[in-house]
């Protein structure tokens, strides 16, 4: 094998001494100039204009999703691609599958980009001349396929690899030309550190489809500051296709935005251009270091800087690309151990199996700078200490910030019971009883906070682009109003089947499902679906875990999208819905609510409409007063706890008691409600709202809001009990005796909501 590579080498060696390659100089001469002042060249589509763009360089320790993002979002018309996070550290090099190089042009394309130019790092002649060969040949390929017109080399520092290095290049001119694909080589240090160098170079080569990229900023960094571009750049005149413009500040630094540094730009400019440089790319390769809001600003001010040098702007400058959106889905089991107390009546349930398992699941969205996450639990409610330790550690460890991040309980009434008051006073009961709680072996507070946090980090790692497409179904039949107005004269929640009392229901339901479905932009595979329906999650009982009706709801879905399809279920404002029908002695099943939304979400999937991302979050806290109670109603409450459970007390009875101590429990005289609104298109926005939110809050806020699909998901981030109408609250029952909120507390939270709609609506010249 190694005389085979030897024999290989000396073929190629004999066709290219060393007196043909330096003698080949002497044939480019005049060609060479009248080329570089040619209207087109391969590497350049259009000389008669600047092509304003910018590498991924700066945003290097990112996806390179992230950087194509950015420099749509900033304006730019062209994207040089070139170092990334990745295995590699490029996003294009010789070891980049074809397919993958494809995938790169997708993406660029879908952020209404062009490539100008890859620098695709080393070739890999260290081994032969002819695996050189090769290894450029693939790179000239990936560059064809991701649909840039130009390959930029970094030369070499290594005297003995300068001549298989650029005997590589000569063997290969043709190859690329005949894609449409220029060679050139940039000033990068060694025997290409300036611009004498690089002309030498050029003509060692001998060939018109190499040329130089002219980079003043590394001019003066490999020259410890000593030569000025401005007079190196003449040494070049009729050579140079296209420009890195990067900047210098001494020492050695070239982590600097355009136009801020030593580099006289305005003059480097006017040379080149006397020298024939009169249009082409000019791509940014450094900024400013720093977070992503802050690159961004940087590539905008680099962006008009470029504008002002060449008095030619971006044709995006004046309407910057919608990046793409990305997504990414992540799944933990958060079920408790057997005879973990379970959640949802008022007495001591310990739970005995498990009939289908408890999950967090995450979905991480990104657009641009932009990032948030929403999670979805298989709990009854969502304490705040466990809401703050969880998005805390999530914004420390993915980045996305604490007030960008939904955390929601779906409900399930056969979940644990892991805080609250009622958790209190049966732990302190087996304290008394035992010395400890065999009931709780776990913390399970701890255990749920560390899984929510995995679950946004699985998703924030598995993010990819992604499509997002929107519908709204209506299912009647599974939901009802459980307040009746009675024949006495009062209001009352389930008052029974077939109730002769019964006069009139007292409210409305909230029949629309919101369907956000979530598909891979390459695949287009069904990611994931955030479906919303406003119907309490107690449909099961007993003593095993259970989701409830969304597990039957995904399984179902999963067999129309694909066993890779992620449900993620948010329960609307239900705090006065359940799913009984006083008018029949059949009760639903779990199963079949399920099944049922299944068939009427599958059936919306041929109405959704794709919607163009948009994602924003806003958000505002509102601090509605507490119920406040005398001295003696408290004392009272202490007594009646310890009856909780039994005949000895009413059951609101029961209820007032295990209120009025949850209200001291938590303190203070307001409870801060917190209000979240999720714009992920111009025409799609989700709200989170905490507590038991009565029906007819959420249906106005879907009223007033400006957003075509308007998902409203309950219980999040904090679980204070039931938020009733003040028309509610006139006509008394189970859910405002169980209420912390004093009357009014939950209009002004929709108020809220109203108003962060707004704020975060479509103009009329966005359009949808």
């Amino acid at each position: 094998m190694m005389t085979t590579r030897k024999q290989d080498e000396r073929t190629l060696s004999d066709s290219f001494s060393r007196r043909s390659f330096l003698g080949r100089a002497m044939q480019i001469g005049a060609a060479g100039w009248v080329l570089a002042n040619a209207e087109t060249l391969p590497g350049q589509t259009n000389r008669s204009r600047w092509q304003i763009g910018c590498y991924t360089r700066p945003w290097d320790q990112y996806e390179y999703r992230v950087a194509l993002d950015a420099i749509a979002e900033a304006g730019y018309e062209y994207v040089g691609l070139m170092t990334t996070k990745s295995e590699t550290r490029l996003v294009i090099s010789v070891a980049t599958p074809i397919e993958e190089a494809v995938r790169v042009g997708d993406e660029v394309r879908q952020r209404g980009l062009k490539v100008a130019s890859v620098y695709g790092g080393d070739i890999p002649v260290a081994q032969s001349l002819k695996a050189g060969i090769e290894g450029l040949r693939k790179l000239i390929d990936n560059c064809a396929a991701c649909g840039s017109t130009n390959l930029l080399m970094g030369g070499t520092g290594n005297k003995d690899l300068y001549e298989p290095y650029y005997k590589a290049i000569t063997e290969c001119c043709d190859y690329a030309a005949a894609r449409g694909i220029g060679i050139s080589v940039k000033p990068h240090g060694g025997f290409n550190a300036t611009g004498p160098q690089c002309r030498q170079t050029i003509e060692m080569v001998g060939h018109e489809n190499f040329r130089i990229w002219y980079d003043p900023g590394n001019i003066y960094y490999y020259s410890n500051g000593e030569l000025s571009p401005v007079e190196d750049a003449p040494t070049v005149d009729g050579l140079v296709t296209g420009m890195c413009v990067k900047d210098y500040r001494h020492p050695k630094d070239v982590a600097v935005t355009p136009g801020t540094g030593q580099v006289d730009f305005p003059a480097v400019f006017a040379k080149l251009r006397a020298g024939g440089f009169e249009g082409g790319p000019l791509i940014v390769e450094c900024l400013d270091p720093g977070d992503l809001p802050h690159t961004l600003g940087e590539a905008i001010k680099a962006r008009r800087f470029l504008e002002e040098l060449t008095g030619q702007k971006s044709q995006n400058a004046a309407r910057p690309a919608a990046a793409p959106m990305e997504a990414g889905v992540g799944v933990v089991d958060i079920t408790p151990p057997m005879g973990y107390r379970m959640s949802g009546y008022f007495h001591e349930r310990l739970s005995e199996g498990v009939s289908n398992p408890l999950h967090a699941k995450a979905l991480v969205m990104r657009q641009g700078a932009t990032k948030a996450a929403m999670v979805f639990c298989d709990i009854i409610g969502m304490s705040p200490e466990v809401s703050r330790a969880a998005r805390r550690r999530a914004e420390a460890e993915t980045g996305i910030p604490a007030a960008n991040i939904l955390l929601a309980a779906t409900h399930s009434h056969t979940g644990p019971l892991y805080f609250g008051a009622l958790r209190n006073h049966f732990h302190e009961q087996a304290l008394t009883k035992h010395g400890q709680d065999p009931c709780e072996s776990v913390d399970y507070a701890s255990a749920l906070a560390d899984g929510i946090v995995q679950a946004i980090r699985q998703a924030d790692a598995a993010m990819r682009p992604v499509r997002v497409e929107a519908a709204v179904a209506q299912q009647q039949g599974l939901s009802f109003n459980r307040r009746f107005h009675m024949a006495d004269g009062t209001v009352r929640f389930n008052p029974g089947v077939l109730n002769p009392d019964i006069v009139r229901v007292a409210g409305p339901v909230d029949p629309q499902v919101g369907v956000v479905l979530f598909r891979t932009a390459a695949e287009n595979a069904a990611l994931a679906g955030l479906v919303n329906f406003a119907l309490h999650l107690d449909t099961v009982g007993g003593t095993k875990y259970a989701a409830d009706y969304p597990y039957y709801l995904e399984q179902d879905l999963c067999k129309t999208l694909g066993d890779d399809f992620t449900l993620l279920f948010g329960t609307g404002t239900c705090g006065d819905i359940n799913h009984i029908d006083v008018t029949r002695r059949e009760r639903l099943t779990t199963e079949h609510i399920g099944r049922t939304l299944a068939k009427t979400v599958a059936d919306a999937l041929a109405e959704l409409k794709t919607a163009a991302p948009s994602l924003a979050v806003a958000w505002a806290v509102v601090d509605a007063p507490l119920q406040t109670f005398t001295a003696d109603e408290i004392e009272q409450a202490r007594r009646d706890i310890h009856k909780v459970g039994t005949q000895e007390l009413s059951f609101l009875d029961q209820v007032r008691a295990y209120k009025i101590l949850a209200v001291q429990w938590r303190g203070g005289s307001t409870l801060p409600l917190e209000v979240q609104v999720f714009r992920l298109s111009n025409d799609v926005a989700v709200v989170g709202l905490p507590g038991e939110v009565f029906v007819d809050l959420g249906l106005a806020i879907k009223q007033a809001s400006p957003f075509a699909t308007t998902l409203i998901i309950e219980l999040c981030h904090d679980a204070p009990g039931y938020i009733p109408t003040r028309k509610a609250f006139a006509e008394g029952s189970y859910e405002t005796v169980n209420s912390r909120v004093a009357p009014g507390g939950g209009e002004r939270m929709a108020e809220a909501a109203i108003g962060l709609l707004a704020q975060l609506a479509p103009t009329k010249s966005q359009g949808s």
